[in-house]
């Protein structure tokens, strides 16, 4: 029987500054074509090669015209030519050469074959009235974007302006998951008796999707030690982060914190949390190596908490937990202290007056267990010291990702 006394149980905050404290890397980065930079985050600070405006700029449909002409009222405009005393100007187009001003095409009557000018309902009130001067849009030199703000549709825009084709963004940190256990098989065989189908896999790597990083989907590795190893050299070789799935916990073929113990660094073997209580926080050949729970609906809540933080770090975003806010709750929880804490899924909602309420979600008994996640956009963290809550109390509730403003009741 192995000695698991020593094992290290941390609270879900303890185990990833742990491990982010030692976490030592270096950003990769990489051009990519700015129309293809959504959602990127840049890597250095971009500037304006360009002038916007580069010449004087008609800023409505309108006819060119000379300020000094009107500088002791309305002109007898009888003897007007086009090309001499006007020009039409249109939105956004350099205003022809010799002229400052433009008067809106609106108050303007011109002759049925555009060269001479009929009538004009008002006069200027100043020079370059209707115009955008040189450079008011852009100047060369200007900040396009910083280092480290993520490419939204109109830095894209910004960027496109200042005369950028590409543009030196953040690699995607590479995350290679690793599944073990001598139960799992692939989902495109017919399931044998006694066997799991692997599903946590397409799950995980879809989140890493979401969340900027490039996942790898390692193989099904059974549960032995020598294949266990091999497949996180593989994933330290290439990856940034490890995240392995399964055998953390304490069974005869739980090989993943032995291994690691001998091979590198365990931080903490647990966290005082469930479910997921089953987590690992490791150093292999300086990589952190995540081993998170195996069930499916705490594999989706420990990839939640402890992947993406590292994800975000990587990618040099705050490596903030997610958004907390206070909601009313609706519906009565009673608990009573415990060793650890523990999640609920929950719904979050605003009322008609913009407050924040929630309730637990109650899973359907008629669907997959796993399908309560989708349906729930947030968690609500039961301290395993708390007496719970009753039907009106306010209590911290956390969005879950994207972090979007709840809908309605």
């Amino acid at each position: 029987m192995r000695d698991h006394s020593t094992h290290k149980v941390g609270s879900r905050h303890e185990v990833i500054g742990a491990l982010m404290s030692r976490w030592l890397f270096e950003r990769r980065t990489e051009v990519v074509p700015v129309a293809q930079a959504q959602g990127r985050v840049c890597a250095t600070t971009v500037v304006s090669k360009n002038q916007l405006p580069n010449a004087l700029t008609c800023n409505m449909d309108a006819i060119a015209v000379r300020f000094d002409d009107f500088a002791q009222g309305m002109p007898d405009i009888s003897g007007w030519e086009r090309g001499v005393q006007w020009q039409f100007a249109n939105t956004g187009i350099a205003m022809p050469e010799g002229f400052d001003t433009a008067i809106a095409i609106e108050n303007v009557t011109v002759s049925e074959d555009n060269q001479t000018l009929e009538a004009l309902d008002c006069a200027p009130d100043e020079r370059f009235q209707s115009t955008s001067m040189p450079g008011s849009t852009l100047e060369v030199g200007e900040v396009l974007v910083q280092a480290g703000e993520v490419l939204t549709p109109t830095l894209i825009a910004c960027l496109t302006m200042g005369g950028h084709v590409e543009v030196e963004v953040v690699a995607r940190p590479r995350v290679m998951y690793i599944p073990t256990g001598n139960e799992l098989v692939p989902a495109e065989i017919e399931l044998p008796r006694g066997k799991n189908v692997e599903s946590n896999g397409n799950m995980i790597c879809a989140k890493l999707e979401q969340w900027g990083a490039e996942p790898r989907h390692h193989a099904i590795v059974p549960d032995d030690p020598d294949q266990i190893l091999a497949a996180l050299r593989e994933g330290t070789a290439w990856a940034d982060i490890v995240v392995i799935n399964a055998g953390s916990s304490k069974g005869s073929d739980d090989w993943t914190c032995e291994l690691l113990e001998r091979e590198g660094e365990v931080l903490f073997h647990e966290v005082s949390q469930g479910p997921g209580r089953h987590c690992s926080f490791s150093l292999l050949d300086q990589k952190p190596v995540i081993g998170i729970s195996g069930p499916p609906l705490g594999a989706e809540f420990t990839t939640d908490f402890f992947v993406k933080p590292f994800v975000d770090l990587y990618l040099g975003a705050a490596a903030d937990y997610p958004p907390t806010v206070m909601a009313v709750m609706l519906d009565d929880c009673p608990s009573s202290p415990r060793p650890m804490s523990f999640v609920r899924r929950a719904v979050l909602r605003r009322d008609e007056d913009d407050q924040f309420v929630a309730w637990v979600h109650q899973a359907d008994p008629d669907e997959p267990v796993l399908k309560g996640s989708n349906q729930a956009n947030a968690l609500i963290v039961v301290d395993k010291d708390s007496y719970g809550w009753e039907r009106g109390d306010r209590y911290p509730v956390e969005l879950r990702y994207p972090y979007t403003l709840p809908p309605r009741l």
